[in-house]
């Protein structure tokens, strides 16, 4: 914003500008900036929760116009309780917008389609394509790859279902809201893109292709995955459905199988018009990320954090197993089914909040005792119960504490000290340090030397002094140094 504003006359460096969406941010600056000061980190909390909101109310519009209204609603709902969405809402400033940014991007298309003709609100259309298209490309080109699967079942939609269907639609004017779309898209990703205003037509294309190469890194570099430690660059193909198949909750996974046995039932093609089309449509978003690992190089880490958007369509196939159910109450199978989904429902609605506000470290059964869950998996990650952590310190404030830390950024521990009236303290080394501050991290180059990756809890065993635990599992923890 201080270079647009002075029309570029500043000339500084920026850490990290070049990963996340500069759209996004400059908007969140420029609204927390309306408030005083000591309020900046809420406001910034209530601006994501907002945006991922609304991601949630899109979800349940694509239900509405891909389905029905009441499918609809049975989306919302089963997004909003999806732990890991809604553990991210609030924290995640980079991963949320671009899941608001395309599901809202999918409800348009889907919208366009229905309305071309009605040129006042095809136009409108296609201006907040453009928008939200740059908005959630930022300046990681890649995620415009994610558009690849709704983009050729659009083309599908115009060349062959609309064919069928006696829809008339204009390539003519299709072409030209497209080129409109794309310069919407491509000006305002530039304009807020300032590392390539010296050349705006290769300097993307490079920075894009860049993103494909094996030495290109960004984030954690290490990922442990069920039990297993992986570089972030050389993570195993599966590890999008690991991810899905131990963190979803159960009754989720126990919908997908309902669903193989309800695929070919009459009820859903007779009550919803070209369902299987529509299916195949949700199901090639949900493999495509997968496919991305098979071809692309691209370090992944934090679980499904940077698939982040691909986690309101993971809800649709058992929103409609549930919309069934509820519409088959009284017939012998949707009885069975509803009877032994049941007990599945109401534990998860205990795990759910029993782990508030820590939803994002959810787990389900699959992972074995809860207590050792943390050898399965990073749970977290983000650091968010440092807070709680330091809260819990019952140690003399006059105090001076020697302190070193593993798996947690010293910033986040200094500013809870201060916080929490804590001044008396020092960041040692770890071999001289009287205390350790531990989050469940896979320990960085730095800790390792040369030995086999471990994670934080397990290089440096001890006495836990104070921690947080929900769910009988560990999430940080003060050990005393031996």
């Amino acid at each position: 914003m201080d270079y647009l504003f002075s029309f570029g006359k500043v000339n500084k460096e920026y850490y990290y500008r070049e990963n996340y969406s500069a759209i996004y941010w400059s908007l969140s600056y420029l609204i927390s900036k309306q408030f005083p000061s000591q309020f900046q980190i809420e406001i910034t909390h209530l601006i994501n929760l907002t945006f991922s909101i609304a991601a949630i109310f899109g979800i349940g519009k694509v239900g509405k116009e891909l389905f029905n209204k009441k499918i609809g609603k049975i989306f919302f709902v089963l997004l909003f309780f999806y732990p890991v969405f809604f553990g991210h809402m609030a924290i995640n400033c980079k991963d949320t917008i671009l899941a608001f940014s395309h599901i809202w991007i999918t409800y348009l298309l889907i919208k366009y389609l229905k309305n071309q003709d009605i040129r006042s609100k095809a136009n409108k259309y296609i201006f907040s394509l453009g928008v939200l298209a740059a908005v959630s490309t930022g300046i990681q080109l890649v995620f415009l790859g994610s558009l690849i699967p709704i983009i050729l079942l659009f083309l599908l939609d115009i060349f062959i279902v609309k064919k069928f269907s006696n829809i008339n639609f204009n390539i003519k004017i299709f072409l030209y809201d497209f080129i409109k779309c794309f310069l919407i898209f491509y000006l305002l990703l530039i304009l807020f893109w300032i590392d390539t205003h010296s050349n705006i037509i290769f300097l993307p294309i490079n920075i894009l292709f860049s993103t494909f190469s094996e030495n290109y890194w960004t984030g954690w570099p290490f990922n442990l995955i069920s039990g297993e430690y992986y570089l972030s660059s050389e993570v195993p193909k599966n590890y999008l459905l690991v991810n899905f198949l131990f963190k979803s909750p159960e009754y989720i996974l126990i919908c997908y199988v309902f669903f193989t046995f309800l695929i070919f039932n009459k009820f859903f093609k007779e009550k919803i018009i070209f369902f299987y089309y529509k299916i195949l449509f949700i199901i090639s978003i949900l493999l495509f990320p997968i496919l991305i690992l098979f071809f692309i190089p691209y370090p992944i880490y934090d679980g499904i954090r940077l698939f982040l958007w691909v986690l309101p369509y993971t809800i649709i196939i058992p929103g409609l197993v549930i919309y069934f159910l509820i519409e088959n109450y009284k017939k012998k199978i949707s009885k069975i089914m509803l009877i032994s989904l049941l007990p599945f429902v109401v534990y998860f609605i205990f795990q759910f909040f029993s782990i508030t506000p820590y939803q994002y470290t959810y787990l389900n059964s699959l992972n074995g005792k809860s207590e050792n869950r943390y050898k399965k998996f990073e749970n977290d990650y983000w650091g968010a119960s440092i807070k709680e952590l330091i809260g819990n310190i019952k140690f003399n404030k006059n105090k001076n504490l020697s302190i070193s830390f593993c798996g947690v950024s010293p910033d986040i521990v200094e500013h809870y000290l201060i916080n929490a009236g804590f001044y008396n303290y020092n960041f040692e080394p770890m071999d001289k340090a009287e205390y350790i501050i531990l989050a469940n991290r896979v320990v960085t180059k730095s800790d390792l030397n040369n030995k086999k990756l471990t994670n934080c809890f397990d290089k440096h065993p001890g006495e836990n002094i104070f921690y947080v635990k929900r769910n009988n599992l560990i999430l940080s923890t003060i050990r005393k140094n031996k």
